[in-house]
């Protein structure tokens, strides 16, 4: 009789995974180039900060998900001197619904100057607004900002840390998370944007990490 002991040692792998986010038309072409380039997930823009529907995003989102890509997402801009938040929300979504196309989150980004009072207060109300009626239309949704940014524009506000993803941005080119920072009581990020503005498949990106 004999045993036989086999020592199994388990080593934890981290498998990052790369996306780009984009604010331009991509044809077919361009995203099988970027996904034979080793990109799994794309982010577009939907609503552009001048408070308008960006007419390119239906045709980009269906052309991605001819390539075969499957995590599709957006981000949205919102314009704060144009008012009704609300309002912005749905002619997003009723756009997105005209043209049959379907995303898995809505980022909202908070960059950038937003009101010349510098009153953070409504800052944090029309952010309100706009999560509120995501919610009603039962759309998944996250925050994309920077700590200088969401310090400036939200005053560090921690409630929204709770039930709101956060994608934030180092350029530091670093597929990691050590770089992180807490503020808002985020303590674990869901995506990083760690490379902006570069070309490449002939397409105007930023990289992005989760």
């Amino acid at each position: 009789m004999f045993m036989q002991i086999f020592l199994i040692s388990s080593v934890p792998i981290i498998l990052a995974t790369i996306g780009v986010d984009v604010s331009q038309k991509v044809s077919q072409i361009q995203f099988e180039c970027l996904k034979d380039s080793g990109y799994k997930f794309i982010i577009v823009r939907v609503y552009r900060k001048n408070g308008i529907v960006d007419s390119n995003c239906a045709e980009t989102i269906k052309n991605a998900r001819a390539v075969g890509l499957k995590q599709i997402e957006a981000y949205f801009l919102p314009c704060f001197s144009c008012g009704d938040a609300s309002q912005q929300v749905i002619e997003t979504i009723d756009y997105l619904k005209d043209e049959n196309v379907e995303i898995d989150r809505l980022w909202l980004n908070i960059e950038g100057k937003w009101n010349n009072n510098n009153s953070t207060d409504i800052n944090i109300q029309f952010i309100e607004e706009l999560i509120v009626q995501i919610s009603n239309l039962g759309m998944k949704f996250g925050i994309f900002t920077s700590k200088f940014h969401w310090i400036s524009i939200m005053n560090n506000i921690t409630k929204f840390s709770s039930y709101a993803p956060l994608w934030y941005i180092e350029h530091d080119n670093e597929r990691s998370f050590d770089d992180f920072q807490t503020f808002g009581e985020w303590r674990q990020p869901s995506m990083k944007q760690f490379i902006g503005d570069v070309k490449e498949c002939g397409v105007i990106l930023n990289k992005n990490f989760s």
